[in-house]
């Protein structure tokens, strides 16, 4: 009789001991299957997504490079606060801008163009930072879970303008040429340089 509830208490441990490493075990692998429920931003898909449709309606409604700059230099103040973009309170603004020129130069990390009595640098080596995906305006940062993601945009926008639109421009483009482009410009309202701009181009085209 001894034995039999002897035998009973032990069965009893053991059974209790594998329900609870069922348990610990089942939960586990619901925690696992939480974590592989996850979804990370794919910001280069989501570029790709956009780019025909959104992006580059965006730009093709910018404002004429030449045309901006008369504005600027009449009322920088007001031009700043209707035609800037920016992420926050701050001096630096980026703008959206087009243009047509002539090319002056063909240099390793630009080319130079004439716009009517205007020299403007078209960026083709340092496609960097937030100026076209600030300048569209399409973006804010609270829509995003996480400040990665919004950054990410960037690196994509600017990784496809890298691969997809400077190299077919760049092995083309000669003295002379004259070429549309569009793009953004970043601009600070409290030492502003209209001498030296630096254009960050989307849209680049041959027209000759």
């Amino acid at each position: 009789m001894i034995m039999k509830k002897s035998n009973k208490y032990i069965l009893g441990i053991i059974i209790t001991a594998i329900a609870f490493y069922n348990s610990i075990y089942i939960k586990s692998l619901e925690e696992k299957l939480a974590e592989g429920t996850v979804i990370e931003f794919d910001a280069k898909s989501y570029v790709d997504g956009i780019w025909t449709l959104n992006l580059l309606p965006t730009f093709s409604t910018a404002t004429n490079l030449n045309n901006f700059l008369n504005q600027l230099k009449q009322n920088p103040t007001a031009t700043f606060e209707k035609e800037s973009k920016s992420l926050g309170i701050g001096n630096i603004g980026y703008f959206k801008v087009k243009g047509e020129g002539t090319v002056l130069q063909v240099n390793e990390n630009n080319v130079i163009i004439q716009s009517e009595d205007l020299k403007v640098e078209i960026e083709t080596e340092f496609i960097f930072g937030n100026v076209i995906r600030d300048a569209s305006g399409l973006f804010k940062i609270n829509d995003y879970k996480e400040t990665s993601d919004f950054n990410s945009i960037s690196e994509s926008i600017n990784g496809r303008i890298r691969n997809d639109i400077i190299p077919s421009f760049k092995n083309k483009v000669q003295k002379g040429d004259v070429v549309t482009f569009s793009g953004a410009i970043e601009l600070n309202k409290v030492h502003l340089d209209l001498n030296n701009l630096e254009i960050i181009p989307i849209t680049l085209e041959i027209k000759n």
